[in-house]
């Protein structure tokens, strides 16, 4: 098997990579081809939002490669993904490469991947460190008295092991263990910071039948999601948990089409005990790719999230209630003769506590991929838009944009103070490669309000800022977000990220105290290590 030309991960605010199939090691039709070939059924890592190519070619691929003077002819396998924030589920790695013959790329973990077991069973077990040191300035854009606390520096750490079985390809089970925790916080540690010996995944896998030669399969447990450009849902790779659900999904894949089921209940994190599922919300959804060729695909989705939490929307005169919200959608993204494009919309509708919901989001993307110019950069032009409710609360039509399950840290700057609602973001991202081994993004956003009577809201749907008068106006501010990641092996990557927020008209204007008004100030360094 080839190796594959580049690879994809939402990372920074700034940019991300690419990844094709591994396609196994042979090239066999699969009518042809062993069980153990089709097995795990990989999900292609979808490309993200600021995709981009990685060089490929003779070179140094890592830094150890580079320190002893080792050439590769080629980008080497990695199923981990090389670049950026690996949202990659645990469960979707593909090693399927070990069990050729001729495979010659050879690792001091190999022995822990793919171990058979008599002729029927297969087991693998693998796991993460990643420990993240961050110095933010007034990192929630703190508005509130006192202010003690607005600037925080602290330490995120956590670690992850899995274990993967299959009966020949009729049955698998999985069990990923997570632990997460925080130390130094100045600002109380988010719910997402902190996590003690939990599951993240924990799952069995059914083979129902198989159509047109590949199998149809249930997952029943607790799972990680991710699909499309990972703008609705995702894993969350960012937070220091990562995000889970519990239910059921039913996939069947193919070279051209996927098709995805599911029905799910989110699981909220518990620093104490095991998780639980919020059973009064219900997450359901049928997401459809269709690939025109290796490069270019359309993705259709259907979501629909049921919230009966007591007053989690609040609705026309201040009536409370529950919410539930039908998501429609698709997203259009490829590349050809090195131009890219990633263009993405939705609409929403359904009902908003007394009132009726429509509301939706749009996202357009152009780059250029500078393949033959020395650091292979790629330049993107965005505009990313989600609407906002022009008379909050005071109309019988709620028209603020729902951000569902995102990963929210992998754009508007990698601001997490800053969602998708009520948002505009013009925005530039440029990436790079002085090595081989040695990624550069940077970008740079003008980012304003839809309404200026609507909220500034974060990642997760809070409301940061807001002036019901609307006198503060729509300017949010600029930023700037930049990353360095240097690849030191095939299991390790350092990684540095900055961004800054200049605080527009809106932020001065709301602020209740000076300090509230300071610039949002973020600086990372982030160590990852994979076996």
């Amino acid at each position: 098997m080839t190796p594959p030309p580049g690879e994809g991960t939402p990372s920074s605010p700034s940019g991300s990579a690419r990844q094709r199939e591994f396609s196994g090691p042979t090239q066999k039709p699969d009518s042809e081809k062993s069980f153990w070939e089709k097995v795990p059924p990989v999900q292609p890592f979808p490309r993200a939002g600021n995709f981009f190519n990685a060089p490929s070619g003779q070179g140094f691929y890592t830094l150890f490669d580079f320190v002893r003077d080792r050439e590769l002819s080629n980008r080497p396998k990695n199923p981990y993904l090389q670049w950026g924030q690996n949202a990659n589920p645990s469960f979707n790695l593909d090693f399927r490469f070990l069990d050729d013959p001729d495979n010659t790329q050879f690792d001091l973990f190999d022995p822990l991947k793919r171990v058979h077991v008599g002729d029927n069973w297969l087991f693998s077990t693998g796991g993460e460190v990643r420990d993240r040191y961050a110095t933010i300035q007034n990192p929630t854009l703190y508005n509130k008295k006192p202010q003690a606390g607005a600037d925080d520096t602290f330490n995120l750490f956590r670690t992850r092991v899995y274990g993967d079985l299959w009966y020949r390809d009729q049955f698998r089970f999985f069990v990923e263990f997570i632990t997460a925790d925080s130390s130094h916080q100045a600002i109380p540690a988010a719910s997402t910071d902190v996590e003690q010996n939990d599951f993240l995944n924990l799952f069995v896998e059914l083979k129902l039948l198989t159509l047109d030669d590949h199998g149809v399969y249930a997952r029943i447990g607790r799972q990680e999601l991710l699909f499309g450009s990972q703008r609705l849902v995702s894993p969350s790779d960012w937070s220091n948990t990562r995000r889970t659900f519990q239910g059921v999904r039913a996939s069947w894949h193919n070279d051209t089409i996927e098709e995805d089921a599911f029905v799910v209940n989110p699981v909220v994190p518990d620093p104490g005990r095991i998780s639980s599922i919020d059973d009064k919300q219900v997450f359901a959804g049928n997401w459809f790719k269709y690939r025109f060729n290796k490069d270019s695909s359309i993705d259709l989705y259907y979501l629909y999230l049921d919230n009966t939490n007591p007053g989690v929307a609040k609705g026309r005169y201040g009536a409370t209630g529950a919410y539930d919200v039908n998501t429609v959608g698709s997203r259009l993204v490829g590349e050809q003769n090195q131009f890219l494009w990633d263009f993405e919309g939705a609409v929403q509708f359904g009902g908003w506590a007394n009132q009726s919901i429509f509301a939706g989001f749009g996202v357009a993307g152009l780059g250029y991929y500078f393949k033959d110019v020395p650091t292979t950069p790629t330049l993107w032009a965005y505009y990313d838009y989600a609407s906002g409710d022009p008379n909050p609360n005071k109309t019988n039509v709620h028209r603020t944009f729902g951000t569902l399950f995102p990963f929210g840290h992998s754009y508007f700057a990698g601001l997490d103070a800053i969602g998708r609602q009520n948002i505009n973001d013009l925005h530039l991202e440029y990436a790079m490669f002085p090595a081989k081994w040695v990624r550069a993004t940077l970008g740079y956003h003008v980012l304003s309000l839809d309404s200026a009577k609507d909220a500034l809201y974060n990642t997760s749907g809070g409301v940061v800022r807001q002036d019901p008068t609307g006198r503060a106006g729509k300017d949010v501010g600029e930023a700037i977000s930049t990353t360095v990641q240097f690849h030191l092996d095939n299991h390790q990557i350092f990684f540095v990220g900055y961004s800054h927020l200049f605080g527009g008209r809106f932020i001065k204007q709301t602020a209740v105290t000076p300090g509230a008004a300071k610039d949002l100030d973020a600086l990372w360094v982030q160590y990852t290590f994979k076996w």
